[in-house]
């Protein structure tokens, strides 16, 4: 087993974000940043203004329109992550060949997301009824420890004509002995991302603010932050992407 190297896929997504980059932002444009700022529109402000801890109402008031978009927006998120998988990870692949793949894997992808859904939400009850603290903290350790070993879920995913099980199989495989980076590449990526979105929000709020006051100012705001987080999301699955490279090519030469 070769060892991961996190500089050098770091090194790999520049070059290609130099090379191609005029191919990916746009797919990150408007198949992640126009979806997420729908979204942000769509749901409602007594849900948004929900603060950690205080209980969901039974009955939010959810337009249709709002239903739709909370249903459709994340299947065109999904289906550009794919597509950039694609276009990282087969050389000379068209933008149409590679939405066409993104959208045609995409029930895979869902099927390995409902898995892994269904296998974290059932411990995670029975933990619940026993102590909702322990759930809470069971979960974020679950999320940080799932976001390392099936890091490379989606390449595999856009590489591989497998079905969702596979694909979840493939890569815990792939992860195999590399918990420490790839938890360390997760957390250490999603930071700059964090901040950006918070610039993104407080830069293009202040925009709207000037033209149109707090009504104006909210929405301009949900749209910087869903192109900062566009943009880092677009980065940090080209350099998954080269990372994902690393580990096949280590497990292919063990």
């Amino acid at each position: 087993m070769k060892s991961l190297s996190i500089g050098k896929a770091t090194q790999d997504a520049t070059l290609f974000l130099k090379r191609e980059g005029g191919l990916v932002v746009p797919i990150a444009l408007l198949f992640t940043g126009i979806p997420i700022a729908l979204l942000l529109q769509a749901i409602p402000p007594s849900l948004r203004q929900i603060v950690p801890g205080e209980s969901v109402p039974d009955h939010p008031d959810l337009p249709v329109a709002a239903l739709f978009l909370l249903f459709f927006c994340p299947l065109l998120v999904l289906a550009g992550t794919l597509a950039t998988y694609a276009l990282a990870l087969h050389p000379g692949i068209s933008v149409g060949e590679a939405l066409r793949l993104g959208f045609r894997r995409m029930p895979v992808a869902l099927g390995a997301a409902l898995l892994m859904g269904v296998g974290v939400a059932v411990p995670l009850l029975f933990l619940g009824a026993l102590s909702p603290q322990i759930a809470s903290s069971a979960l974020l350790v679950c999320a940080l420890f799932l976001s390392a070993r099936l890091l490379p879920l989606n390449a595999v995913v856009a590489e591989r004509p497998v079905g969702a099980i596979a694909a979840l199989r493939e890569s815990w495989r792939l992860s195999r002995g590399h918990m420490a980076r790839l938890l360390a590449f997760v957390v250490l990526i999603s930071i700059p991302v964090m901040i950006a979105q918070m610039v993104g929000q407080a830069v293009f709020g202040l925009i709207g603010f000037g033209i149109g006051g707090k009504a104006v100012m909210q929405q301009a705001g949900d749209v910087g932050a869903a192109l900062a987080l566009s943009i880092g999301q677009m980065v940090m699955i080209v350099m998954t992407a080269f990372i994902y490279r690393q580990l096949s090519a280590g497990q292919n030469a063990a």
